[in-house]
Parts: structure tokens; C-alpha cells; sequence
């Protein structure tokens, strides 16, 4: 026989159950940080805000460890006066830039570059960026020709050598089998 409190306690037990399973579910975006508001540069440069200087994408293009490096990227300033920003990589170079009011300087319009680098693709470049009496500390990183988005800006121009240690080619006595 069925008593009214074994019905109660029935339903207690499965709302509990239920409150139970609900929490684990939806309970996982109260211990891990959701990846929607992590920020990050969607691009292979990095994203920073140094002083009103907003530095978007930047990255430096060489083909090799102690060759030219050139900037690519973009600067925005969103005030009504003009912004210098001045980036000192790796200890070898100081480049400054300036960007007019409510304006953006394109770095693949221009030819900013530093020289013995002495990082080469696929590493990233300490730096130091200052603007508006603000500094940072960050790594830009370095690359190459490999993607061929960046070869037109591979100073001294792309060569196809530096990557054909990339392509597949046929190994004697391995012909076509796993």
C-alpha cells in the first residue's frame, strides 16, 4: 500500500535527483573560465593597448635569424590628437611611429623594419612598447615567408628555398605502402 508520505518522499528524492543532474550539467561554467570572454588576437600578431595607442595584428616577417625583420600590422588611435608609439625589439632597434588623429597607420602600406634581430621565424621577439608615457613588456612574433600571406613582406623578397625542406617528397624502397 501507497501512503501519501512514501509519494512525498518519492518526489522530494526525484527533485533532488533532478536539481543534482541540472547542476552537473550546467555546473562545469562555475569552475572554468567560458572561452567566449577570454580575450585574445584572433590573427597570428599579437593585440595591445599601450597609453591611447592601439597596436592590432603586429608581427614581425624575416626569412632568417639575423636578416631584416619588417613590421606588419596595424597602429589605430582613437583621440583627437596625434599618438607616437616607439617599440624597442629584442635590444637592437627603436621604432617609432606615429598615428594622426582618429587615424590607423598600416604597417603593410609602410617599411618598418629592424635589423640583427638574430630571432628567427616561428620564435618570438621581446619588446618593449611605450606610448603616452605608458610601457609594456611583451614578445612579438616572428615569421616567414611559409604562409603565403606574409611572402610579399619578406624584406629583400620571398625565396622559394626556405621551404622546400617542406615538401613531400618520394623515399627510395618506400614506395606507395604504409
Amino acid at each position: 500500500m501507497i501512503t501519501a508520505r512514501m509519494t512525498a518522499g518519492r518526489r522530494i528524492a526525484a527533485s533532488l535527483a533532478l536539481a543534482g543532474l541540472a547542476l552537473g550539467v550546467t555546473s562545469c561554467g562555475t569552475i572554468n573560465q567560458q572561452a567566449t570572454t577570454a580575450s585574445y588576437a584572433p590573427s597570428d600578431g599579437i593585440v595591445e593597448n599601450v597609453g591611447d595607442a592601439k597596436v592590432r595584428n603586429l608581427m614581425l616577417v624575416t626569412d632568417a635569424e639575423h636578416n631584416e625583420a619588417r613590421f606588419i600590422g596595424s597602429i589605430v588611435n582613437g583621440t583627437d590628437t596625434s599618438v607616437s608609439l616607439s617599440i624597442d625589439v629584442a635590444s637592437t632597434d627603436i621604432v617609432e611611429f606615429t598615428v594622426g588623429a582618429n587615424g590607423a597607420l598600416k604597417l603593410e602600406d609602410e617599411e618598418f623594419s629592424v635589423s640583427g634581430l638574430g630571432i628567427g621565424p616561428g620564435e618570438h621577439a621581446p619588446a618593449t612598447m611605450v606610448s603616452g608615457g605608458e610601457s609594456i613588456e611583451t614578445t612579438i612574433p616572428v615569421v616567414d615567408g611559409t604562409l603565403e600571406e606574409y611572402r610579399d613582406f619578406v624584406p629583400g623578397g620571398y625565396d622559394d628555398s626556405t621551404i622546400e625542406h617542406l615538401t613531400p617528397t618520394e623515399q627510395p624502397g618506400h614506395g606507395g605502402g604504409h
